[in-house]
């Protein structure tokens, strides 16, 4: 099992502060006011959204890939079996995994470098037994 990390630094330490700003700011409207509108309810979710979102993709890896499957998790998971990939290209910091009529995009300024290589590695590794088959 290969499990690709993200970077530590892609999100700014001002992204930490939006969840809990605006969790605050919808329970301070519930708090000093009388008449609660849609907003403060929004508030309060977005809030939690946020603050949710960024746990889980602090802790979550970008790429899985087992015996069978390469899997992007994050807030759409995507899944691709490895027998269904074709092909692959790296176009900068893209990379284009084609699999049969679709293509699935990985940005690779996201991972951090070594992870990087065993990626590429794994792939270029995978090319030879598409051939064969």
């Amino acid at each position: 099992m290969l499990n690709i990390k993200f970077k530590n630094a892609r999100y700014k330490f001002r992204t930490y502060w939006a969840g809990p700003l605006f969790l605050l700011l919808g329970i301070s409207y519930f708090v000093t006011d009388q008449i609660h509108h849609w907003t403060h309810y929004a508030y309060v979710f977005l809030g939690i959204s946020i603050t949710l979102f960024l746990i889980f993709d602090k802790q979550a890896d970008f790429l899985t890939i087992d015996d069978e499957q390469l899997v992007i998790n994050g807030l759409l998971t995507k899944s691709v079996y490895l027998k269904e990939i074709t092909s692959f290209e790296i176009d900068g910091d893209h990379l284009k995994i084609l699999k049969n009529s679709k293509e699935i995009n990985i940005d690779l300024s996201l991972i951090t470098e070594a992870s990087k290589t065993e990626l590429i590695f794994f792939l270029e590794k995978l090319r030879p037994m598409k051939s064969n088959n």
